[in-house]
Formats: C-alpha cells, structure tokens, sequence
C-alpha cells in the first residue's frame, strides 16, 4: 500500500532515496578528507612498529596499542594510503550500523524506522569534521556491538529445554569475551559497557537453568575467559617485541597524570555536550529517558518464562503511556532488546562523558547508538533532524538575497547560530565542486594538499594541519639537506611533516602539547618535567642519531591563549626584520623552547602559521647561544 504524502515517515522509498544521496554525495568527498592529527600520530607508530621500532619508546602514546595493530595491518597491505584507512573506517561503520539495525529489528523496528536510521548514519558520519573519523571510540564499537548482539540473541525466545547442558551456553560466552576484549585493547572504556549489558541480561539469560547462580557464574566466567585469552595475546606481543618496559612506564608514569587532567576538563564538557553534532546532538534530551523507561520496561529483574507467561500483556511502561507514545504491542523480546539498547546507551553516554576527554569523536558512536534506540521504538528521529537542517540551511540561503535575514544572523552570537542553525556540508556548493576531482587518482602531492587543506570541515586550531603551509616547511628542509632524527615538529600538528618527508622524529612526542599537560605522577613529576628532560638529552649525538638542528614551531598554538582579537595580531603578526628574524614582534613564550631558539623561516611570505627554528639549545633558555 503506498504511503500518504503526508506521512514521510512511513516511507521506505524515501529513506532510501536519502541514504542515496547522501553516500554518493558524501563518500567521495569522505575519502578524500584530511588525515587528522591523531591518525598521523598513529601512522608513524604503525610505520615505526613496520620498519622493526618500539612502540611507546620510539613513538609515545598514553593508549592501549589495538588501534595501532589493526593500522599496522593496514599499512603492511595497503601502505601509507589515507584513502585506504578511510576505506576500513566506513567499513567499520557500515558494521556498526549493520549491527544497530539488526538490533532494532528484534526490537520491533518497522521497515520504515529502520532506513530512516540508515538515512541518518549516512548524512550524519561521512559530513562530521575531520576529528571524528577513523577514531579508536568508533572502531572498538564494532566488536562491542557484535557481542551485544550475540548476547541478545542467546535472550530471545522462550527456553526451551531449561535442563540442557551449559557447555554451549559457556562457548557462546566465551566468544563474547573474545570480542569485549578485542575491543577493550582498542580502548579500554568498553569494558564499563560490557558489564552494564551483563548486568542487564544475566537474569535472563540464567534465570531457567536449574542452578541459576552456578548458570549465572559460568557465563560470567565464560566472559572473563574469552578476555583474558585476547589479552594475554596482546601481552605477548608486548613481551616478544620489547615493548612491555615502556608499555608499563606509561602505564604507570604518565597515564595517572593523565587521568588527572580528563577529570580537571569535567566542567568544561558541560557546556560542549549538546554541541558535538548540531542538531544530531539536542537528541540527547529525549533519548536518555526514551532509554531509562526501556529499561523500566524490560524488567530485567525478571526472568524468562515470567516475561513469556503473558505474551499479550504489554510492559509496564505500555500499560500506563498511551498508544501514540508507546508500542503497546512489543512482546517480551522486543521489550528485553529495548532495554539492552537503552541501558547500552545510557552506559555509552556516561563514559563519554565522564571518562573522557572533551572530544567530539567520543560521541559518535554513542549518536549511532541513538538512532538505533528511536528506530527499535518505531520512530523515524532522523526525518526530524533532516527538516531541522533543511529549515537551517535555507535560513542561510535566504542571507544571502534577504537584508532583514542576514542581520538576524549576523546578530546572533556563534555558538548557539552554528547549534541552532547548522549548515549541513551536503547543500555546501563550493565543497560539492571538488566532487569530480575526489576521483582522480592521479593526483600529485601538491595537489592532494591543496584538496586536503579544501575539504577540512573543522574550524581552524592547533590541531588542525595546514598541509600546503607544511608543504613550504619541507621544500626548505629538503634544501637544507636534513636527515632523520635532525627535525622536530613541535605541538600537535606539524608532525605530520616526518610522513611526507619520510624522516624518523626527532623527538619521541608526536602530540608535544598533550604530553607536556599531563598532571604529576608519583614522584610529583609533571609531563612537561619529562618532555624537557628527555628534550635536553637529546643534545649529545649518539652512534646512529644526530643532535637536531631545526624545529617546526606553530602561531596557531600560540594564539589559543589570546583573549583579544588585538593579542592575537601582535602574537601572529608580520615578522619584525626577515629574513634576520621571522618570530613576530611579541609572544607571550620568549623564553621557551621553541620559541627561544632563532627563527630562519616561516611559510606564507613570512606570514603564515609554521616558523622552523634553528636548534641552537634544546633547553628553555632566554639566551641560546
């Protein structure tokens, strides 16, 4: 029966037409988008750990080492290829979704509710900035979700035969955790989410075994075992590489410190919640009740021949809300899927936002898991968000032509105009212009950057790479003749420049900044106390390293702690004397390293982002000589 014009949501043709559009428009443009600074941190370890080096010793990182495997694997069979890498991360994605889908299905998603979802994971994922892609949060979400679903469907259905051996019960479990703990080698937060949805469904699951408590244990053990099977195979590669003694240091030594500064941000992620993802993110107001009451009513205090005793009653929750808010015919499966859903949102949510730091691709999965949740409850949320961006979009069309429009927005403060009326990037005419050329293969370096600096969707930052700029740092060392170990690319982003010149770093810190803002350990050592010493050893030449004679610094950095557009000026401005010195006239870090070595290039002219400082000590000292 066709569907009335007037009920879109209702219209599987139509969310198929969206999803459409929205690949074709949106993949090509997706694989061709910038690397961003936390995948470049990743490919120089993968190529570090390809070419015989130490991961955490050769290159520092305060994470557990699963993503790096898997993006070692990928450059052994692909090589450098950030197209290849963006390539697995849809992949993954369209797994995760999958799986999603598969989810609300046994929840009593209709047809409908089900591609509206799929719509919004297409015209959410391949359109978010540059930051929230090939992300660790996103990749472990996959082997999380697999388990879920495996566990979910050992809880459908009446129990047949209560009395049955459990060995196949315990090989069920045991995959589980093999799955959970390939996840949690990725990031070890899901490890929260494996046990709120163990929680959630160890009654059911044990409720009819004659012994439920024994049935109860052996799953749990069953769970446990499966991890401690994959984790004592990512021990072994630690011992048998030689990364164990630096793995524990950071372990030990940094990431306490770390800790400390995730929780110091805590107020700060209050005021970013909602504004990851305008307007995916506002869904977070509805949908956490929308899970709460799921759980409510999946009663996971009950068990399973109590939810099946009655399959014509309705839940708890069905029987007090009125039809148009609630299913009141989901039977006890679909009842029991929700609530796992829900509480596996809720869980997701938490660690977010509590565990983590203030980072939009820690949410993107919990925004999946969001669609799944509308769409097992037969809600096409998506159709909602998609007329927002439409009506937003078309505000900012209508400035253009309109006086009275453009000044409404003019006059509106940034934050709540781009949460309130976003611009989605697939109405973005000027970006679907680089369409035809995301096809060519031929494309040269300098023109790859030129595209890469074209496609970014994140504002500009620190963190954010200028590749072209970058680019005018390599031809000047290159003329220089600089070899490995004798550059080092100070802050986040300029290390990106030991991959396009293929050098090994000259210091060990990708993300200098982050290592150099971890809070003190132990022995009341701050990061930037060991980043300063291990800076100062490197000044005596070793067989095989050579002392370092140029680092890269960055304005963009330097700017973040402006507080006037004035500042800002003076800090990033003209250099004073080129090409005596090309450090403009004031900083607010005279003294430190790098700012206190002298200056000899910087890119635009002498007006741009990246200067190269010559190396004449590597110590915070206000006279180098």
């Amino acid at each position: 029966m066709p569907v009335p014009l007037c009920c879109p949501w209702r219209s599987v043709w139509l969310a198929r037409a969206v999803t459409l559009v929205a690949l074709v428009l949106g993949v090509p443009l997706f694989l061709r988008m910038p690397p961003w600074c936390d995948l470049t941190l990743y490919q120089m370890a993968a190529r570090n750990i390809l070419r015989g080096g130490t991961h955490y010793r050769d290159i520092f990182d305060t994470n557990l080492p699963g993503f790096v495997w898997a993006l070692t694997v990928i450059q052994w069979v692909f090589g450098e290829s950030v197209v290849a890498v963006r390539a697995v991360d849809l992949l993954v994605v369209s797994g995760i979704v999958a799986l999603l889908d598969r989810l609300a299905k046994w929840g009593g998603a209709t047809p409908a509710s089900r591609w509206w979802a799929i719509a919004g994971a297409a015209a959410f994922y391949p359109f978010t900035v540059e930051m929230s892609h090939a992300q660790r949060d996103t990749w472990m979400a996959l082997p999380g979700l697999a388990a879920v679903a495996l566990r979910v469907r050992r809880g459908m259905g009446p129990l047949a035969k209560p009395q049955a051996a459990p060995l196949s019960p315990f090989r069920r479990s045991l995959l589980e955790g093999l799955l959970w703990g390939a996840a949690v080698w990725v990031k070890p937060h899901v490890a929260l989410m494996a046990a709120a949805v163990w929680l959630l469904t160890a009654r059911r699951l044990a409720g009819e075994h004659p012994r439920p408590w024994r049935a109860a244990g052996a799953d749990l053990l069953g769970n446990l075992l499966g991890g401690i099977v994959v984790g004592a195979a990512g021990v072994a590669w630690l011992l048998a590489s030689g990364t164990w003694e630096p793995f524990v240091d950071v372990f030990t030594n940094w990431n306490p410190g770390y800790l400390t500064l995730v929780w110091a941000e805590e107020k700060m992620r209050e005021g970013q919640q909602l504004y990851w993802f305008p307007p995916w993110s506002f869904g977070l107001i509805l949908t956490v009740p929308l899970a709460l009451v799921s759980l409510v009513d999946m009663a996971p205090w009950s068990s399973r021949a109590a939810a099946h005793a009655r399959p014509d009653r309705a839940g708890c929750v069905g029987r007090w809300l009125p039809r148009f808010l609630w299913d009141k015919q989901a039977g006890a499966d679909a009842r029991f899927v929700r609530g796992v859903v829900g509480g596996l949102y809720l869980a997701w949510a938490a660690q977010a936002f509590y565990l983590q730091r203030g980072f939009e691709y820690a949410h993107v999965p919990e925004t999946l898991l969001m669609l799944g949740v509308w769409a097992s409850h037969r809600w096409a949320w998506t159709l909602i968000v998609l007329l927002w961006l439409i009506a937003s979009t078309g505000a900012w069309s209508l400035s253009d032509d309109i006086p009275a429009v453009r000044n409404e927005l003019a006059d509106r403060s940034r934050t709540p105009r781009d949460q309130f009326v976003p611009w989605h990037p697939m109405l973005d005419s000027d970006r679907l212009r680089l369409w035809p050329t995301c096809w060519r293969p031929d494309l040269t370096a300098a023109e790859r950057y030129a595209l890469w600096d074209k496609l970014r969707l994140h504002p500009p930052h620190e963190a954010v790479i200028s590749w072209g700029e970058l680019a005018e740092v390599a031809d000047f060392l290159r003329a220089e003749g600089v070899e490995d170990y004798e550059v080092i690319a100070w802050f986040d982003s300029p290390h990106a420049i030991y991959l396009t010149m293929n050098l090994k770093p000259g210091v060990r810190f990708m993300h200098v900044n982050t290592a150099c803002s971890i809070g003190a350990d132990k022995n009341g050592d701050y990061g930037g106390d060991k980043v300063s010493r291990e800076l100062a050893a490197l000044a005596k030449p070793k067989p095989g390293r050579p002392r370092p004679r140029f680092v890269i610094n960055d304005l963009e950095w330097v700017i973040l702690s402006a507080s006037t557009d004035e500042q800002r000026v003076l800090w990033t401005g003209p250099p004073c004397d080129p090409p005596r010195d090309w450090m403009p006239v004031a900083t607010p870090y005279p003294t430190e390293f790098p700012f206190n070595q002298p200056s000899v290039f910087r890119t635009r002219g002498g007006t741009g982002r990246y200067i190269v400082h010559k190396v004449v000590t590597l110590a915070n000292d206000p006279k180098p000589k």
